[in-house]
């Protein structure tokens, strides 16, 4: 009975770190119009570059990192990221603030997928993924409800302080660290803490552990960079879709979804189908996490879901430059959160279930680079997109980052621009 309130509290603290870990990343792409109008795709790739670097080089220096040291870590860039996003005075200064938050999400994401190895592992990666799934929904609701208000956007980044602190209560009280860091010893080095602290956190927890996780953390130490290497070019066949996937998704939304409404050279109509396209898609994205790993069989369905994935670029594509859609777009944007939660969280299950127990751990964390490279692609691409259509649309009222070769804007009436179409009220002397 015991063990399995165990098992309870670790399914329910990987579904509060997965929701904490997504929320800022959300809320960053959700406001990215508050930091970068002309380029939305400038703000997603700030919110995914630094995430690629952690996933690239993870692997390499993971495992001298306790995951106690990593999870503090975390919660100090996180507020950074917030102070940083709210008060920074330019473009670039916000953006690195958005950076910052990226860092902070990477880490959590490979450090915590590769950490559910040690536990109830296909539980907690569902719960993982369905927490991720729902930051998307509480993300975007977050920030529809303080444009509902007529809040600025500083306000809505100071109130969201709680979440470092909600990310700190929840990994060492209610999760506690896995058994794995007493192992490795590395506590008193990253963190500084005693011997006697680092056996105490642990065994709290060290009735999950196993003998195959043990060996895990023998071999896999054990590799050299060019096996490791060698090992994670191997797990093309559930990376593959994931890239698929992504690199479409973000596509849609920061290229063709940035560049839409009803009619398109309205401001306000393009900001309320922004941030509706992307809520609505948020709902399929948690839908489909939640529940995709009960269909998810084979790696046959997650290359399914890349290939359709690709196939709405092309739907979203027409929809934005013929244009011959409305309002009821809304229903294939939910069908696009469909395709990209399920695939997330089918090729993490397949994985789990499909490797060797010796080098799950590794291959969790390695394996989600696939969905960052997917994002950067889709982010250039989505800067192309905007700045294109804008151009073949004649929306005049924002110059785009990328023009596309258009010169339409060179005589534009600024006053449309300089119009304070949706911006909120903010605190006195601060840029909205």
């Amino acid at each position: 009975m015991k063990d399995r309130f165990r098992i309870y509290r670790d399914v329910i603290a990987f579904w509060i770190l997965g929701l904490l870990n997504n929320f800022l990343y959300v809320t960053m792409n959700a406001g990215a119009e508050n930091i970068n109008e002309a380029g939305i795709a400038l703000v997603y790739l700030a919110n995914i570059l630094p995430t690629l670097l952690v996933k690239l080089t993870g692997p390499y220096w993971f495992h001298y990192v306790s995951y106690r040291c990593r999870m503090n870590f975390i919660a100090i860039l996180m507020v950074f990221c917030l102070c940083i996003v709210a008060w920074g005075d330019s473009t670039s200064i916000k953006l690195l603030g958005v950076a910052i938050c990226s860092l902070a999400s990477g880490v959590g994401e490979a450090s915590l997928l590769a950490m559910a190895s040690f536990y109830e592992t296909k539980p907690c990666l569902a719960a993982w993924s369905s927490g991720t799934g729902f930051a998307g929904i509480a993300g975007y609701a977050w920030s529809l409800a303080f444009d509902a208000m007529n809040t600025c956007f500083q306000v809505q980044l100071m109130v969201a302080l709680w979440i470092p602190i909600a990310w700190y209560f929840t990994f060492f009280y209610l999760l506690g660290p896995p058994w794995i860091d007493k192992e490795r010893g590395a506590e008193e080095l990253a963190c500084g803490e005693s011997e006697e602290e680092v056996v105490s956190s642990s065994e709290s927890v060290s009735s999950n552990a196993s003998s195959e996780h043990s060996a895990s953390e023998v071999i896999t130490g054990q590799l050299s960079a060019k096996e490791r290497f060698c090992f994670i070019a191997g797990l093309w066949p559930y990376m593959v879709p994931l890239f698929l996937v992504y690199a479409a998704e973000y596509t849609i939304q920061a290229g063709f979804w940035a560049a839409m409404g009803f009619p398109v050279t309205n401001r306000s109509s393009r900001h309320a189908w922004y941030k509706w396209a992307n809520f609505t898609y948020q709902i399929g994205v948690f839908i489909s996490r939640s529940s995709f790993v009960l269909i998810c069989k084979s790696r046959k369905i997650l290359w399914l879901g890349g290939i359709l994935q690709v196939i709405m670029v092309g739907f979203f594509g027409a929809a934005a430059t013929t244009p011959f859609g409305d309002w009821w777009l809304i229903a294939p944007a939910l069908f696009v959160g469909f395709l990209g939660g399920g695939v997330y969280v089918g090729a993490f299950t397949l994985i789990s279930q499909e490797q060797d127990p010796a080098f799950v751990e590794l291959a969790l964390s390695s394996a989600s680079v696939a969905d960052t490279f997917g994002i950067i692609t889709a982010n250039i691409l989505g800067l192309i997109v905007q700045g294109c259509v804008f151009g073949q649309m004649k929306v005049l009222d924002t110059r785009p980052d990328f023009t596309c070769g258009y010169e339409i804007w060179a005589h534009m009436n600024r006053t449309a621009a300089a119009a304070p179409v949706y911006k909120a009220h903010c605190f006195p002397g601060v840029k909205g």
